[in-house]
């Protein structure tokens, strides 16, 4: 997963999010930024009937509610929460008369851009030209210190993105040869579709509605695949071609980067024929999700290999950015974000991060105070998060080496039929889990959680997690050994960066079943999970081998277990299609 993300690319199979809020020691300010540099924000207006969005989207969400399914349009989503257009209008005129150059008014926010000039007067900052250490060429305009919000419009804003916050780059991810002689606790074999479908009863050849769509969201500087690569991916794995039919953002396909591509790869080999977008954020996750709310047409499943922690989602890492948004202020904003697009009948994944328990806020393990964190997106309530499996070593059950795949051939492909938690160091990543620092536990998910909490399991002290919040992942797939082709070269990679497009493509095919059958796409799928879970025991195999407390250089004192039902580090385990479907197919 991306650090912002997460990917080591076994290369970490996660990514690192465009913007990270933190002071990131690898940026370095230089000179003041010219007065006539143009820069380019958000500001994200107060929203009306919150109440009403979030009891609509779980009454429509309920798999026990006659409105089940019943999604709404994107203009009534949009117009249930939006501001009065007074206070729209005050706000754009604002802006105008501020001498902001550019103004593209939306229903709740407003896209400016102003020089650098007008930007100092309007926020009460000083702006400065910085350039990354690491990072030939990448520079950036931002401001010293966090935003005052000017008293004029103060009462309307809500947060304002793109002045102060300094994106999180990574110098790249880790791509590693095939070890062989890997670690005896897991299957040293390489992971292809195949594996996959065969090991989670995934269909092929399925029979996907024209409208079966799945979108692969990628931030920071990851802005391709090459098409070349699916073609030849395609042929190795003996797979149909990958169908990419939309580019949103930025795309540089002649400089294919391992995220992209393992996204892309998985996500439309296990959807098959489904209708691939492919979608790339200037931005972090508001400029994303605010984007998506009002995207028509919009593709129904949405995966997210991308994270940070929460806490540092706000500059400086401390959940207080001074006279700018608090990191719980823009958490809580891009969770609205989200409800407005699970309304619109969009199903929402996000990896549950590759430095386990400890996270990125402890990489190194050595956080006494904090020795656990979490991350967001995929703390967040409406996600559907995806932690990661690694296959155990082969036993007399393993299943046949697949030499009909012409990679298969070559490379010796996994053959073991079962899994365990994906933990360093016989991983190189470890799956990520927890509890959110800021979101209360959501209903559907209270009575597992529970159970895990009295479960007599060891659980962390508990001054370093609040058991009452919202618990993670949801849900796992493999997220190790991935076979891969990018550049044209063959990579093996880790993460769950790897299990979240692979879920995403599960769930397309779910929707596809409903769409060929003239009913509403899933949505908000969590309480339809935890409700497949509670009512057929085969539709999910429980993963109870393993734990958390490693990051993916490090492994600490503490972290959670792999116990029996759900538990925050493989969820409620990872999925059997047909007792999946079965249950879809009860659904009104």
């Amino acid at each position: 997963m991306r650090n912002l993300l997460l990917l080591v690319l076994i290369s970490v199979c996660l990514a690192v999010p465009a913007l990270s809020f933190n002071r990131d020691s690898n940026w370095i300010q230089h000179n003041r930024a010219g007065k006539h540099e143009i820069v380019n924000f958000h500001v994200a207006l107060n929203q009306r009937n919150l109440d009403v969005l979030e009891s609509t989207l779980l009454d429509v969400s309920n798999p026990e509610s006659p409105n089940y399914g019943k999604y709404w349009d994107m203009e009534s989503v949009l117009a249930l929460v939006a501001p009065e257009q007074s206070v729209v209008d005050q706000v754009a005129q604002f802006l105008r008369n501020s001498g902001c150059q550019s103004i593209e008014v939306h229903s709740d926010f407003i896209k400016a851009s102003a020089p650098v000039s007008a930007v100092e007067k309007m926020f009460s900052v000083d702006m400065f030209n910085y350039k990354h250490a690491h990072k030939a060429g990448q520079t950036l305009v931002r401001s010293k210190q966090t935003y005052t919000l000017p008293k004029e419009i103060r009462e309307h804003v809500h947060i304002v993105t793109g002045l102060s916050e300094l994106p999180h780059l990574k110098n790249g991810p880790k791509a590693h040869k095939l070890n062989t002689k890997a670690s005896p606790s897991s299957d040293p074999g390489i992971v292809v579709p195949a594996t996959i479908q065969g090991l989670y009863g995934i269909p092929t050849g399925y029979n996907n509605h024209k409208n079966t769509s799945l979108c692969l969201a990628e931030f920071s500087d990851d802005r391709s695949y090459n098409p070349k690569d699916l073609n030849t991916f395609a042929s190795k794995t003996g797979t149909p071609l990958i169908n990419v039919v939309k580019n949103v953002g930025p795309f540089q396909p002649t400089n294919p980067d391992l995220e992209s591509t393992l996204d892309v790869q998985y996500g439309g080999a296990i959807a098959e024929t489904a209708q691939v977008w492919f979608w790339t954020v200037d931005g972090w996750m508001f400029e994303f999700s605010s984007a998506l709310a009002e995207q028509y047409p919009a593709p129904y499943i949405v995966s997210m290999s991308w994270g940070w922690p929460e806490p540092l989602q706000c500059e400086s890492g401390i959940g207080n950015c001074q006279n700018g948004e608090t990191s719980e202020q823009y958490v809580d904003r891009v969770n609205t974000e989200f409800q407005k697009i699970g309304l619109r009948g969009i199903t929402l994944l996000a990896a549950s991060g590759d430095q386990g328990a400890p996270g990125d806020n402890n990489p190194s393990c050595n956080n006494k105070n904090k020795p656990i964190s979490t991350i967001f997106p995929g703390a967040s309530p409406w996600v559907t998060s995806v932690g990661a499996t690694m296959l155990s070593a082969p036993s007399s059950s393993a299943s046949g080496d697949n030499s009909d795949i012409p990679v298969c051939g070559i490379h010796h492909c996994a053959t073991s039929t079962s899994e365990l938690v994906c933990s360093y160091p016989a991983a190189l990543i470890t799956t990520g889990g927890g509890f959110s620092d800021y979101s209360p536990r959501p209903s559907w998910q209270s009575s597992v959680v529970e159970t895990y909490l009295n479960s007599g399991v060891a659980l962390p002290a508990s001054n370093f997690f609040n058991s009452s919040n919202r618990g993670f992942p949801d849900v796992s797939a493999l997220g190790h050994n991935y076979y891969v082709v990018a550049g044209d070269q063959m990579q093996v990679v880790d993460g769950t960066s790897c299990s979240s497009p692979v879920f995403g493509a599960i769930v397309a095919l779910l929707n596809s079943y409903r769409f060929n059958n003239n009913k509403s796409p899933l949505g908000f799928i969590n309480p339809v999970l935890y409700a497949a879970a509670a009512s057929n025991n085969n539709a999910f195999t429980d993963i109870t081998t393993g734990d958390n407390k490693c990051t993916e250089a490090c492994c600490a004192k503490t972290g959670y277990l792999a116990t029996k039902g759900w538990d925050p580090v493989t969820g409620l385990g990872t999925p059997n299609f047909k007792g999946l479907l079965a249950y879809v197919q009860t659904l009104q």
